[in-house]
């Protein structure tokens, strides 16, 4: 499975937006690889400048403090790249046939918790941002949800077709596999958790194959 990290997305992104200057596009991209490396409030107008290749009077040009900055950085995150993130994996999940539950679920836990890690210092930002911005929420939000109501649902209906898992309702199936999934997530994102991947999809894996395999 592929995972594009957030910043070559976001690169992709500024780099074909049509209103903005090059070198305030140099700006962004440097302000979003010094907040994910330093922290927001941490980075200074020279660091942004010395990465971005500009002087410090063009940092602030057009975005006229440090909070206007930040939030010119995370609009294309939240309106491109994250739909651009979900559609990659989505179109991912699509392409396979699953002969198990542990066929799907191992590479899908294994690529996310890897995205997780990742792009951890991005996703941060994004959630603080998302927490004070209802509408930035539905942005983030919206792409994510796109995934978890269409594409894992037709997997978990093809893997109840053949038998491989039990009969209940799909909704409530993958709400036990979001469960683990989101809750590795958060504490890797939020609270700075360190996991052996391996280790802890292979033990998430058996226990949910166990608790939602048919009997026999």
């Amino acid at each position: 499975m592929a995972s594009t990290s957030i910043e070559s997305f976001y690169s992709e992104d500024i780099d074909s937006t049509t209103d903005l200057p090059q070198k305030q596009k140099q700006v962004l991209k440097a302000c979003l690889e010094l907040f994910a490396a330093k922290g927001f409030e941490a980075t200074t107008t020279a660091d942004i400048a010395d990465k971005a290749g500009v002087s410090q009077g063009t940092v602030y040009k057009r975005f006229k403090t440090k909070e206007q900055l930040l939030q010119a950085v995370v609009h294309p995150l939240f309106s491109k790249t994250i739909p651009r993130a979900a559609q990659e994996f989505a179109d991912d999940i699509s392409r396979f046939e699953y002969s198990s539950l542990a066929d799907f679920l191992k590479p899908t836990l294994k690529n996310r918790l890897k995205f997780a890690t990742e792009n951890k210092q991005i996703l941060k930002i994004l959630f603080m941002q998302a927490v004070n911005d209802p509408q930035l929420l539905a942005e983030l939000v919206a792409p994510v949800k796109d995934v978890l109501t269409t594409t894992i649902p037709k997997v978990i209906d093809n893997l109840k077709q053949q038998h491989l898992l039990v009969d209940w309702e799909t909704g409530r199936i993958l709400e036990y596999v979001l469960s683990i999934g989101a809750g590795f997530g958060a504490q890797m994102i939020l609270f700075d958790r360190q996991f052996d991947i391996d280790q802890v999809i292979d033990q998430a894996v058996e226990f949910l194959v166990k608790g939602l395999s048919p009997e026999k």
